[in-house]
C-alpha cells in the first residue's frame, strides 16, 4: 500500500506516469556520491538499485539498472560511490565540483552552510530526519549522566577533523579545547588500545551494536557503551541531504521534479520491507574488503532506532523536506564558529541558501 500511494503522489507532482517515465530530463546514469562506506544509514539510496547490483571493489562503486518503480526522467542506471576513505576523506562538496558526472551528493546541512561561500550546494531531500552522530564513552570508566560531565571527565575526545559540531560542543561547555583530538579516521583501534579510555565520535545506529557485541575493546571483549546524540545536545543537523551543486540547480530542476519524490519513495519502501537491501549491504561491504563491516545484528539495531525516530516524516507529512526553522536555528549556531575559523559565508546565509524543498511536493511519507 505504501508503494502504491507514494507512486500516485509522485506521479501527481511530475505529470502523467507515461510522460514521467519517457521524459529524458535526467542523466541516463544517475551518479550519487555518498559520504561513507555502504551502511544502513544510506540504505534508501541503495534501494534505488536493489540487491542485484554490481560492485567494483577497486573503485568502491555499486551500480545497476534503476528499479522499475523508480524509473523517471530517462534514468536507466544508478551508480553509488562510497565516500570517506574511498575518496581520501575529501569533502563531498569538493568532489562534486571536481567531477560533473556526479548529480547528487551526500552533504550535511552544516557542511552545506560551511561551504556556501566556496563549493555551494543545495539540499533537495533528506535521507534521515535525525542525525545519528554521537559522542560515546565507556560507562564503567566515566561517570557521565549529563553533557557537562564530558568536560569534567577530562577524557580525550577523538573525532574527524573539521567536524563543525565540535565547536558547538566546546562553546556550550560540554567539553574543553584541551580534550579535542581530531585524528579519528573511522577505525576502532584507539578505543581498543585505550581500553575505552577516551570519548569518541560515531554513529549510534551502527557503532553502539558493534562495540557492545562485536568489537573486543574491553580487556579483549565487547562491553556496554553510553552515548549522547549531537542532535539531543542541540545541534540539529540534517545528515547526508541529497544535494546538487548550486550552479546546476536550474539545469537539474526538470529532473529533480521527477526524481526527488522517487528518492523519498525508495526510503519509504525500505522502511516497509528492509531486509532484502539490508542483507545486500552486508555482502557489499564484504566484497569491498575494508575495515568497515555490517552484520544482521547491526542492521537490526539500526532498524529499531530508525523506528524510534531517526527516520520520521517532516512537518509537511513527507519523508523528504527539511524543516526550514530547524535549519535556520542551526545556521545561527554555526555563524560564530565560521567567524572564529575565518570561514567566509554569504551575508544572507539562511535556510534558503542551503535547502530547496520545492521538489518534495507530492513526495510520500512513512505511515
Amino acid at each position: 500500500m505504501l508503494l502504491a500511494v507514494g507512486l500516485v503522489a509522485a506521479a501527481c507532482s511530475g505529470g502523467d506516469d507515461d510522460d514521467a517515465a519517457s521524459s529524458t530530463v535526467c542523466p541516463t546514469n544517475l551518479v550519487i556520491q555518498t559520504d561513507w562506506w555502504p551502511e544502513i544509514e544510506h540504505i534508501g539510496t541503495y534501494q534505488l538499485i536493489g540487491p542485484n547490483g554490481t560492485s567494483d571493489p577497486e573503485t568502491f562503486r555499486y551500480s545497476g539498472p534503476i528499479q522499475e518503480q523508480y524509473k523517471v526522467g530517462g534514468i536507466e542506471t544508478v551508480e553509488i560511490r562510497a565516500g570517506g576513505d574511498a575518496i581520501s576523506f575529501s569533502p563531498v562538496t569538493s568532489v562534486m565540483y571536481e567531477d560533473s558526472d556526479i548529480t547528487l551528493g551526500y552533504v550535511n546541512t552544516s557542511d552545506a552552510a560551511k561551504d556556501a561561500g566556496t563549493n555551494a550546494v543545495i539540499g533537495v531531500a533528506k535521507t534521515l530526519d535525525i542525525n545519528p552522530q554521537m559522542v560515546m564513552w565507556n560507562p564503567a570508566r566515566y561517570d557521565i549522566s549529563e553533557p557537562a560531565d564530558m568536560a569534567a571527565s577530562g577524557a580525550r575526545f577523538l573525532y574527524f577533523d573539521g567536524s563543525t559540531y565540535v565547536d558547538f560542543i566546546v562553546s556550550s561547555g560540554f567539553m574543553t579545547e584541551d580534550q579535542l583530538d581530531p585524528s579519528y579516521a573511522g577505525a576502532p583501534d584507539q578505543f581498543i588500545e585505550s581500553n575505552g579510555g577516551i570519548l569518541q565520535q560515531g554513529f549510534a545506529t551502527n557503532e553502539i551494536y558493534k562495540y557492545e557485541n562485536e568489537i573486543e575493546w574491553n580487556n579483549g571483549a565487547p562491553a556496554d557503551v553510553s552515548f549522547f546524540l549531537i542532535h539531543d545536545l542541540g545541534f540539529e543537523d540534517y545528515p547526508a541531504m541529497y544535494s546538487v551543486r548550486a550552479d546546476r540547480l536550474e539545469e537539474l530542476s526538470p529532473c529533480l521534479e521527477l526524481l526527488v519524490p522517487m528518492l523519498a519513495q525508495a526510503w519509504v519502501d525500505f522502511f516497509a520491507d528492509p531486509d532484502p537491501i539490508a542483507n545486500a549491504l552486508i555482502s557489499l561491504n564484504a566484497e569491498y574488503n575494508t575495515y568497515w563491516e555490517l552484520s544482521t545484528g547491526i542492521n537490526d539495531k539500526a532498524k529499531e532506532m530508525f523506528a524510534d525516530g531517526i527516520m520520521a516524516n517532516s512537518p509537511d507529512g513527507t519523508y523528504c523536506s527539511m524543516d526550514e526553522g530547524r535549519v535556520n536555528g542551526l545556521i545561527e549556531i554555526l555563524k560564530p564558529t565560521f567567524d572564529n575559523r575565518g570561514i567566509e559565508y554569504p551575508d544572507d546565509l539562511s535556510a534558503a541558501t542551503v535547502v530547496d524543498n520545492s521538489f518534495c511536493a507530492g513526495a510520500p511519507g512513512l505511515s
